[in-house]
C-alpha cells in the first residue's frame, strides 16, 4: 500500500525532472544610418603650389617659405571646415 501511495510523487518528480525549457538570448542588432552631405565648393578647391624658380636667393627663399606658410594655414581652415560638418550631429 505504501507503494501505491508512493508512485504518484514519485512519478510527478521524474516528470519535473525530464521538462527542460530554453531561454535563448536576445539578439541585438546594430543599426547605421548613412547621411550625405553636400561639401561646399571652396572647401574642395585645391590649395595653391608655389613654382620654386631655378635661381633661388636667400630673400626669395624666405617669401617663398612665407607664401607655402600661409597656403598650408589655408588648406588647414579648409579641413577644418569639412571636419566641422560632421560635428553637426
Amino acid at each position: 500500500m505504501k507503494t501505491a501511495f508512493l508512485s504518484p510523487f514519485l512519478l510527478l518528480l521524474l516528470t519535473a525532472c525530464g521538462t527542460e525549457r530554453v531561454v535563448e538570448r536576445p539578439v541585438i542588432h546594430e543599426v547605421v544610418r548613412v547621411e550625405w552631405r553636400e561639401i561646399p565648393a571652396d572647401l574642395t578647391a585645391r590649395c595653391p603650389k608655389s613654382e620654386i624658380p631655378d635661381s633661388l636667393t636667400f630673400g626669395q627663399a624666405v617669401e617663398l617659405w612665407a607664401e607655402d606658410r600661409a597656403a598650408i594655414e589655408q588648406c588647414n581652415g579648409k579641413l577644418a571646415g569639412i571636419e566641422s560638418l560632421g560635428a553637426d550631429e
